[in-house]
């Protein structure tokens, strides 16, 4: 059970972003007025967190855990 966790824990990485940065603003006397910043990032989970949390692997998740606990 200990060796499940671990290479669960082993195979998760880092969040993969799509991340971008604009700013746009108005120049008046040397000096910068109605600055508008947009961030904008799109998350890409891993395929754990995705088996975890999307309906069509529901049915397979729960089989996995049953299988899981019926084994301790």
């Amino acid at each position: 059970m200990i060796r499940v966790i671990l290479i669960l824990f082993l195979l998760t990485s880092s969040v993969n972003a799509d991340c971008k940065y604009y700013a746009e603003a108005d120049v008046v006397n040397d000096k910068l007025i109605n600055k508008k910043e947009h961030y904008t990032c799109k998350e890409e989970d891993n395929f754990i967190v995705q088996f975890m949390t999307d309906p069509k692997y529901e049915t397979s998740f729960i089989t996995l855990v049953a299988i899981l606990l019926e084994n301790l």
